[in-house]
């Protein structure tokens, strides 16, 4: 019988083999995303990525080690979809990575309603002074080169890795 591996089990377990622990907060009212981030404070994850509602989640996490990565641009539906123009996500990033208390972002560039996604990627890590993490809907190795190219700090993969699309069998 396998036991249960519940949430804190599983940060404890990735701390205890040196890595950090992320939480990435997909919520679309603001109730839910600051109750995304009081989870993340109890369970002692170090980084939370997502949210689009910077100012309460950045007075909930004051005095939090926990490190912050909002979505830049405009985030909507569930699941998300990123719009906005490309010069709007610029001026986005550079006043969020401005921002006391953020230390990265969380970009949906692969959910962008635009068309160069490799553009926009490479315009954003050049506006942003933190890391940029890529994430929402990478499930091709020619993806991952695109973010690599563009000189992003990570990348995160979800549903394709439990479809088991990086690998045969």
């Amino acid at each position: 019988r396998a036991s249960a591996v519940t949430p804190e089990l599983l940060v404890r377990r990735i701390h205890g083999h040196g890595r950090r622990a992320v939480l990435e907060v997909v919520s679309e009212t603001e109730e839910d995303e600051l109750q995304s981030i009081h989870m993340a404070i109890a369970l002692g994850v170090d980084i939370v990525m997502g949210g689009t509602h910077v100012p309460a989640a950045l007075e909930l996490l004051s005095g939090s080690d926990l490190l912050y990565y909002p979505f830049p641009g405009q985030v909507v539906e569930h699941p998300s979809i990123l719009k906005g123009s490309l010069p709007e996500l610029v001026t986005s990033t550079r006043k969020l990575a401005e921002t006391q208390g953020v230390h990265g972002l969380d970009l949906l560039a692969y959910r962008w309603t635009g068309q160069e996604v490799a553009q926009l990627i490479t315009d954003v890590v050049a506006a942003a002074s933190v890391p940029v993490v890529v994430a929402g809907s990478i499930s091709r190795s020619a993806q991952i080169d695109v973010v690599r190219a563009a000189g992003a700090w990570g990348f995160t993969v979800g549903s394709a890795l439990f479809e088991r699309r990086f690998v045969s069998g």
